[in-house]
């Protein structure tokens, strides 16, 4: 019974934050993608990241959202887990994706200006590519 209670607790929540959104990612042929995910919004929440998350479930992230829409760079300094960074306009169109390397202090560029990022697992999120689109609703 105590572990079935630990799971429960355990599922509400993605490396420390609440889950809080589901986001749906629609290719350019159609094909849909789907992640619960927790809201990074507070510049602590940017800074902190997914730092010391040991692991993530495939259909689980971070959305990143910033007040101000502009190129935006990240890093994967204490990073435990492979991560593709999404870096995604305030129109909801994907305009860039990373891969993020553990534990690596190189910065991956949005390039072009940027309102969200989405960071989730790598082998989940390696087939996004720009121009896909984004729906997020919060739960």
């Amino acid at each position: 019974m105590i572990q079935l209670g630990f799971f429960l607790i355990s599922a509400e929540e993605i490396c420390g934050y609440r889950k809080e959104a589901a986001v749906e990612i629609t290719s350019s042929v159609g094909e849909k993608k789907f992640f619960f995910t927790g809201i990074a919004e507070t510049d602590a929440e940017h800074e902190k990241g997914l730092m010391y998350c040991k692991e993530m479930e495939k259909n689980q992230g971070l959305f990143f959202i910033f007040e101000e829409e502009k190129p935006h760079f990240f890093w994967m300094k204490n990073t435990l887990i492979e991560l593709a960074v999404i870096f995604i306009d305030r129109d909801f169109n994907v305009v860039a994706v990373r891969r993020g390397v553990p534990l690596s202090k190189t910065t991956l560029p949005s390039i072009k200006p940027v309102k969200f990022v989405l960071e989730v697992n790598w082998e989940a999120g390696k087939s996004v590519l720009p121009g896909d689109r984004i729906k997020l609703k919060m739960l």
